[in-house]
């Protein structure tokens, strides 16, 4: 059996008055420049070079925001020249271009969100023409429209709820995630994934699938929006599977399992259960 252990290697320190490491993204593409966000009022996301090896070598730039900024995901453009951060605390989605020659970042756009809103992820479709990104607070999910060349987003005030129609206590959910299926043969993403979590334990969250244009990239239709089977406590993280666009995981970290869905055309359901001793956060597909 192939050995899993994991060892040390290097770290980087995060901004002085910065101490909550949240979340991180990697460039698909030598150099591996790793991006780094503190989830905190004012921190920046800390880009990092890495060597041949890919251990973690020195804070070479920074991608900052406004003092009232916590941003809480990244997501790097397909020919990783542009930074697009979702500012859950200030309510706002950033753009930033990055040079992988002379490793510059600069701000490029900034957008606030509609009042109560609180961008929390983003993706960005493979095509480059849009960016997905999940609303916290609002409970939904928002296209961005997408200029290729600038890294520059339009909103055209495209969103989908993360919960049922008629709802009106959405303050006792919060939206945690949005990812895109993988594609096994370098096609076109087939799905949009994306979950809210209940606030309350014993009260179940939703996950929710979207067809995507094959050509466009754009949002084709909400294929369903189902309960899950636990609030996902704070989790309820989806992840997609990288050997088909039917399977995806899900955690729950307030009831301690892991589960996998089958997408059969407009619904999903549960064909694995694993429990857990300590509450899962996230899922990485292994083969």
């Amino acid at each position: 059996m192939e050995d899993l252990d994991l060892a040390y290697q290097s770290s980087v320190n995060l901004s002085s008055s910065c101490n909550n490491a949240n979340f991180v993204t990697a460039l698909s593409k030598a150099p591996y420049m790793v991006f780094g966000t503190p989830y905190g009022s004012g921190c920046p996301t800390l880009a990092i070079s890495t060597d041949s090896s890919g251990t973690l070598e020195a804070t070479v730039a920074n991608a900052s925001y406004l003092d009232s900024s916590g941003v809480h995901g990244t997501a790097l453009s397909p020919k990783n020249d542009f930074l697009y951060s979702a500012d859950d605390m200030g309510n706002a989605v950033w753009v930033h271009s990055y040079d992988k020659t002379t490793g510059v970042i600069r701000e490029v756009q900034y957008l606030a969100a509609a009042s109560g809103s609180n961008p929390r992820h983003a993706v960005v479709h493979p095509n480059g023409k849009w960016v997905y990104v999940v609303y916290e607070e609002a409970n939904a999910i928002a296209a961005y429209e997408r200029e290729t060349t600038t890294g520059k987003l339009e909103f055209h005030n495209e969103t989908y709820s993360l919960l049922p129609s008629g709802f009106t206590n959405s303050s006792s959910y919060w939206a945690d995630e949005v990812l895109l299926s993988i594609p096994v043969d370098n096609d076109s993403p087939k799905y949009l994934l994306a979950a809210t979590r209940s606030r309350t334990t014993g009260t179940p969250g939703y996950v929710s699938a979207f067809s995507l244009d094959p050509k466009s990239g754009g949002i084709k239709e909400q294929l369903f929006l189902q309960p899950t089977t636990g609030s996902g406590g704070s989790a309820n993280a989806v992840s997609p599977a990288p050997f088909s666009e039917n399977y995806f995981a899900i955690t729950d970290s307030g009831e301690n399992f892991v589960e996998v869905w089958r997408i059969e055309e407009k619904k999903a359901s549960v064909i694995a259960h694993l429990d857990l001793e300590n509450g899962p956060a996230n899922v990485v597909w292994y083969d």
